[in-house]
């Protein structure tokens, strides 16, 4: 998409260790960052609705100096999935204030179309042991002794 936010130089090298070890299961190339271009803008859900129509996805939000502030991931019918979790994220009751103030861009690494749940959850958890965000801690365990490539064999 032209027009649209450049991820940011910082954002892309850090995403680069995660894009590499999730690189079986994601729809998007790991060193493309045109296309992760395309999969970064404003932190937004009426934003995120009109650019990104991924169904199931690991997505990392970024504040204004990016540093990487939350990671997560949906899986989920229809094409706004990540903008619906987005705006569930900013209707929490104690969090979604704080969160919609310092989230300013959201990445999505859209997963291949015949992901099941269980390796986006596997990515996610694996994302935000790369990425360490600053904020939601409740992010799926992984097993360290254990190849990822071996979870994105046969699970989909």
């Amino acid at each position: 998409m032209s027009g649209g936010p450049i991820i940011p130089k910082a954002a892309f090298v850090s995403l680069l260790p995660a894009l590499r070890l999730l690189r079986p299961i994601l729809s998007v190339g790991e060193g493309d960052r045109r296309a992760l271009s395309a999969l970064t803008c404003r932190a937004r859900p009426e934003v995120v609705r009109n650019r990104i129509t991924a169904r199931s996805a690991v997505y990392v939000a970024w504040d204004a100096r990016i540093a990487c502030r939350y990671v997560g991931s949906v899986h989920r019918a229809g094409t706004t999935a990540v903008a619906d979790r987005l705006a569930e994220h900013y209707r929490h009751p104690r969090e979604g204030r704080a969160r919609a103030q310092s989230w300013a861009l959201l990445t999505v690494l859209p997963l291949r179309a015949d992901a099941t749940v269980e390796p986006a959850r596997s990515a996610e958890g694996w994302t935000a042991r790369i990425l360490s965000p600053l904020d939601g801690h409740a992010h799926p365990g992984v097993d360290i002794g254990v190849d990822p490539s071996a979870l994105w064999d046969g699970a989909t």
